[in-house]
């Protein structure tokens, strides 16, 4: 199993809410205020703008302005990484583009999937996306996207300068991880999970170099993390196990309920999404996420 490299990305890599005014235009000062607050709660790195982010409901104006805002209120505090999948290959690298020019550290992207990429033409996509950057690239392996083996990725890694980092969140993300490190001579400088860091500890024991949730746990999925590398496994899953029922309701309701979180906790002014894929939460749901939110009040170190 491959080693970590000393200047290996590390941790909890939150996601940020793209918030959202009742018109469903974009709010940027709340959206200054998540990306303070996503650092602020001990994200380790920060990522923006992706699935959590609704990055399918942006407009390219809208992502321009997005990685510039993330640029300068991080200012330089955490690592920054650039969600540029697009629905082509020259959409990704204009984004992949503007976000080097705007100081991002590193990108992450799913190969374009409106149609399915044959092999030759993933391979292809994060060629071009490595000659028109000279920043890392995170290759994003989601089972909505275009799934790619453990083989598939190191080669990928292995034969492209910048490639170098894997999201993984396919099916079985565990075990593709695992076959993964197993076979790399040292190409992938590390995997990170998703799925809201629900097998996070798993991940960590598999030798994954952290995660990308989103970010409105970040207090408490860093205090996760940093118990794991503290080496207290057990103070690790004694609050990971107390967040398995937010963890549930996360799982039916997505970017709905991280906004409505983000919103109690006084980080955005409304937690509005945008069509495609809107939900809403009902008087039951809020009911019982008000109930869950305040069985985890101890948990949270950061209060606005």
């Amino acid at each position: 199993m491959s080693t970590n490299p000393t200047n290996q990305y590390r941790g909890i890599f939150g996601i940020p809410a793209t918030p959202f005014n009742e018109d469903e235009t974009l709010d940027v000062r709340s959206l200054e205020s998540v990306l303070d607050f996503s650092v602020e709660n001990g994200c380790h790195g920060i990522v923006m703008p992706v699935m959590a982010s609704e990055y399918q409901s942006l407009t390219d104006q809208e992502r321009r302005k997005i990685f510039d805002v993330t640029t300068k209120i991080v200012n330089g505090r955490v690592p920054t990484v650039a969600g540029v999948t697009g629905v082509s290959n020259i959409h990704s690298i204009e984004l992949a583009k503007y976000a080097q020019g705007a100081g991002f550290n590193s990108l992450i992207a799913m190969p374009p999937h409106s149609m399915k990429p044959s092999t030759q033409e993933v391979e292809k996509f994060f060629t071009q996306l490595n000659e028109a950057v000279e920043i890392p690239i995170w290759i994003q392996n989601h089972s909505a996207g275009a799934p790619l083996t453990a083989f598939q990725l190191v080669e990928l890694c292995q034969n492209i300068e910048n490639v170098s980092y894997v999201k993984e969140e396919t099916v079985f993300a565990g075990q593709l991880t695992t076959s993964l490190l197993e076979q790399d001579n040292h190409a992938v400088k590390g995997v990170m999970g998703g799925m809201g860091c629900k097998f996070l500890i798993a991940e960590y024991n598999r030798g994954m170099c952290g995660n990308m949730p989103a970010s409105h746990y970040g207090d408490i999925h860093s205090k996760i993390w940093n118990l794991l590398e503290q080496g207290d496994e057990k103070g690790a899953r004694e609050i990971h196990t107390r967040m398995a029922p937010l963890n549930n309701f996360e799982s039916l309701y997505g970017t709905r309920a991280f906004k409505e979180i983000l919103y109690r906790r006084g980080v955005i002014t409304s937690p509005m999404t945008r069509s495609p894929g809107k939900t809403y939460l009902d008087k039951y749901d809020l009911r019982e996420l008000e109930t869950l939110i305040s069985s985890i009040d101890d948990l949270m170190t950061w209060k606005a």
